[in-house]
This record gives structure tokens, sequence and C-alpha cells, in this order.
């Protein structure tokens, strides 16, 4: 199916912009592959003479027949640009969304009952192919090969978690669709926490961002769990004990799983929002 396959992508913002690098540069898409409708002249241009594909700015110019949809507008734009789409789709063309908060009830309606609506949570590390993406769809209306072909457009960007129900995208906004944010808090207050000890801004850059590093492929090269490399760093009465002792009396523990909490309450509260149109 990939070989054949045409993709069209409505939106050629930042992550839609990654997404096609990647499907071109590690997922064996060829640019003629990939039409982009981008209303803003010079973004169209951009993809175009960079990436190689079709770029239109508006969705009756595009020649080709997709068979997939990728829904690249923020949520608050979704509805008007959909109802330029619904005149030309066909029942058996994939609409892939990847914004936040549009649930597949919502897309489906305003696309006049299309049902092959696939709903997906990437996160912004798809900027540089490190990115997780959540990714729900009834099974009943996708096929096997058309599952594999959703697999090649989105593992360009890193990789790709199928959910087993549509609730569980809340979920997984509020792990890895916000966790970079959380990342990058910790990283922003160690960096401070590093200068208030004396190290220049360059040093505590570096530090910081190389524990991270070090610790993540520490991770990923072993089996342990993480609550096992934590207490292996952490020797009794030692100077990291103290640390997480502080960590631990403030509640830091309970508070990232009520801050991850709140975070899929806002999404749910954010897809009835934005169901209002």
């Amino acid at each position: 199916m990939h070989p054949t396959s045409h993709i069209a992508f409505i939106g050629g913002g930042n992550m839609a912009t990654a997404i096609i690098t990647g499907m071109i540069k590690q997922g064996g898409f060829a640019p003629e592959q990939i039409s982009v409708i981008e209303n803003n002249t010079e973004k169209a241009q951009h993809l175009q003479r960079h990436l190689g594909v079709h770029a239109f700015a508006d969705i009756k110019d595009v020649s080709h027949t997709a068979d997939v949809w990728v829904l690249a507008v923020k949520p608050q734009s979704m509805k008007e640009a959909l109802t330029s789409l619904t005149p030309h789709l066909t029942p058996d063309q994939i609409v892939l969304s990847i914004a936040a908060g549009l649930t597949i009830a919502t897309l489906s309606e305003w696309l006049n009952g299309h049902h092959k609506v696939v709903r997906t949570m990437p996160n912004t590390p798809a900027l540089v192919g490190q990115g997780v993406t959540g990714i729900y769809a009834p099974l009943s209306i996708v096929s096997e090969n058309e599952q594999v072909l959703i697999n090649q457009i989105l593992a360009a960007i890193g990789t790709n978690v199928w959910l087993s129900d549509e609730k569980s995208i809340d979920a997984i906004t509020a792990i890895s669709g916000s966790g970079p944010a959380y990342v990058f808090y910790v990283m922003e207050h160690l960096t401070a926490a590093a200068r208030c000890l004396g190290f220049n801004d360059e040093t505590a850059k570096q530090l910081v961002q190389a524990t991270f590093a070090g610790a993540v492929a520490l991770v990923e090269a072993s089996e342990e769990p993480v609550s096992i490399l934590r207490e292996r760093v952490t020797s009794k009465g030692g100077t990291t004990a103290a640390a997480l002792n502080v960590f631990n009396e403030r509640g830091m523990n309970q508070t990232l799983i009520d801050g991850a909490n709140a975070a899929a309450h806002r999404a749910e509260e954010l897809a009835i929002e934005l169901s209002k149109g």
C-alpha cells in the first residue's frame, strides 16, 4: 500500500513539516506522494522548495486522490477546514487528526458523518524525530493494511502507541503530550540551582543537559525499572539521599501525579469546549 499511497496534509505548520520530513528521509515515501494544503504562501513555497512535495493554497487544487487526509491545523480552525474538505471526501479515505482535544465524534460530525476517522496525539520531540504518538481508531473501521500505512506515516517522527479506547488519548496527552514540558520545567529549575551553586550559565546548561541525556541513555540501556536505578544512585546518608528527602518531604512525588491528573482532566474539558465549535 505504501509505494502507491498518496497522503494529503491540511496545514503545513511545524508538526506537519516534521512528519513530512520524516516520511521522506526515514519513512521511504517519495515527495510526489505527498500534498500539502497551506494558504500561507511563504510556508507553501518552503515546503515545495525544500521537500519537493506538492503544495497548494486551496484544497480544490489538489490533483491527486488522497488515501489519507492528515488534519494538521489548529483545533480552533478545524471546523472551517473540514467544511472545505467534506465535498472532496470519499467513504474509503482515512482522515487522520493530529489536533489536540477534538474527538472522533466531533470530527465525524463536522465531516457530515464520515466514519473513517483516526485520532492521534503526537508530542513536540517529534520535531527532532524522537516523538511519541498515541493513536486511536476503532479497529473495525481501519483494515490491517490501513493500520500499517498509518504506522508508516507516524513512525517517521518516533514511536507509535496504539490505544484501546479513545479516553486513553486524554491520558496520553497528560503523560507524553504534555510530558516534555514537565521535563523542561525540572531542567529549568535544576539549571537555576546550578547557577545558585556558583556555575555560570553555559556550564549550568551543559551540566543539566548532559545529565538528563545520560540518565535517559542509562534507562534505555538497562532492563531495571527506574526505581531501582534511582536506588543505586542513592547511598544511605549521602548527598542524593539528602536531596530526595527534601523532594519527598515537600510532596514532589504526589505533585507530579496530581499535575498529570490535572492535565488529563483539562484534556477532557477541552474536548467538550471544542465540540461546540
